[in-house]
């Protein structure tokens, strides 16, 4: 049986079964979206995407439309943003179906003509087809098949235009061609030959951060996809500090980064961590792929006369993760952003684990990882993502994921080990003799752990 979470293996037979109704010609309903590019796949005998949402577009404006879906008792409340775009909201078969009004063309228009003005408003030509419910009859007006064929995105029509429709298209346009691993036309590369990148910031900023959210946990190589951005002059709007990560500057000296670039070396550590983190929760996965982007944004404060070097760049990077948290709202939690920069402050220290002094890992412990439900494992492949994001150096990953995470959860054991509120009972009228004796006696515990490993 099919579930609402599930990809629809035919959405037409659906909702002839489950809505008969919305088949009466006059509504002019039709299928869009991915659901419609899926379809005319299928009718062309090649491979499509496998979505799980159902997109409708119909000729009713928003008081009829509620009013018939009301009556048929299929009707749902949905956003106030849904309702200003036209957009309501339907229950069938157990599954939410949203159908939108034709976008744009006189209302009092024929649908067909209707149908052919919303298409050419949407932004890539991938997603202005359209499926009439009632014969199964496929729009493609700008040969969005055909571009899915060629592995392209494609605007519909001139870029420039559909941007300042709609300025979020900018960063969609790139977003969606790395999600799918096709090539961007060259229109959209050019895009700033007739636009301002500072047009993005008027946009709301919660928009701008899921869009970069999606950047960083939906395409298979983040880096490549910022790199583009940067490259066409959208990221230092957007982040000064994640551009510098694309400027130019080395990652270090050549003996520890034979990859030379920084750029390419956070390419290298995000496509190692989106390939070694498939396993987690949702949740840890994104925060891991967010401490990896952020590691080394300390080394966006060097000065050219210091490269290769990046001195003191891990400490460094850590206010900068509250810049960008602050200035996104949206694009991580606070438990991402803590392990962003516990990640950025410790990449390097931590993968020396066995030579620091006890007292000195007794600190780390109270400093950073004392939390019973500290992120050990994404904290663990961040770190190893930063080792195997380094040219030849992928196979480094799994072992160095591994000895950080059995180092740190001796740590916690041991750390966690040592009686505090005995302690503190003990020193009740004097908080700094407590807080020494608890240090000592963590270094202590630390270092009979360390003997018996």
């Amino acid at each position: 049986m099919t579930g609402p979470d599930d990809a629809l293996p035919d959405a037409l037979a659906f909702l002839r079964e489950h809505a008969p109704w919305l088949g009466e010609p006059a509504l002019g309903v039709v299928v869009v979206g991915s659901q419609a590019l899926a379809i005319a796949c299928r009718d062309a005998g090649i491979d499509g995407p496998n979505p799980v949402d159902l997109d409708l577009a119909w000729a009713l404006d928003h008081e009829a439309g509620t009013a018939l879906l009301q009556q048929h008792g299929v009707f749902v409340p949905t956003t106030t943003g849904n309702v200003e775009r036209g957009t309501l909201a339907l229950k069938l078969g157990g599954r939410r179906v949203e159908v939108t009004t034709f976008r744009s063309g006189d209302p009092d228009a024929a649908p067909a003509e209707r149908l052919l003005a919303d298409l050419g408003e949407r932004d890539m030509t991938i997603g202005a087809l359209a499926v009439e419910l009632t014969d199964g009859r496929v729009h493609d007006p700008f040969h969005g098949l055909e571009h899915w064929r060629e592995r392209r995105v494609a605007p519909v029509g001139d870029p420039a235009q559909r941007v300042r429709e709609h300025a979020i298209r900018w960063l969609r346009y790139f977003r969606k061609a790395h999600e799918l691993g096709f090539v961007i036309d060259n229109q959209i590369r050019h895009l700033r030959k007739k636009l301002d990148p500072q047009l993005l910031t008027t946009l709301p900023r919660e928009a701008v951060a899921l869009e970069l959210r999606a950047i960083v946990t939906r395409c298979a190589s983040p880096g490549r996809c910022l790199l583009e951005l940067h490259e066409a002059g959208v990221l230092e709007v957007l982040s000064p500090e994640l551009a510098r990560q694309f400027d130019g500057r080395p990652a270090g000296p050549q003996r520890w980064h034979p990859e030379v670039s920084q750029a390419l070396h956070m390419i290298l550590a995000l496509e190692w961590a989106v390939a070694n983190t498939r396993h987690l929760e949702e949740r840890d996965r994104s925060a891991t792929l967010f401490a990896v982007l952020c590691h080394d944004l300390g080394k966006g404060d060097t000065e050219p006369r210091e490269f290769p070097h990046h001195r003191g760049h891990e400490h460094g990077g850590v206010p900068h993760v509250d810049v960008l948290a602050t200035r996104w709202p949206g694009l991580m939690d606070q438990r991402t952003a803590t392990l962003c920069k516990h990640v950025a402050a410790l990449h390097l220290e931590v993968r020396h684990f066995d030579e620091l002094r006890h007292g000195t890992l007794a600190s780390l412990y109270d400093d950073y990882f004392r939390a019973k439900d500290y992120p050990l494992e994404p904290f663990a492949l961040a770190v190893a993502a930063d080792s195997a994001g380094r040219l030849g150096c992928e196979a480094d990953g799994p072992r160095i994921k591994e000895r950080v995470l059995r180092d740190l959860s001796m740590l916690r054991d041991a750390g966690g080990s040592v009686d505090a509120k005995a302690l503190r009972e003990r020193f009740a009228d004097d908080l700094q003799a407590f807080r020494k004796a608890l240090h000592e006696a963590r270094a202590r515990a630390i270092a009979a752990a360390r003997s018996e490993s």
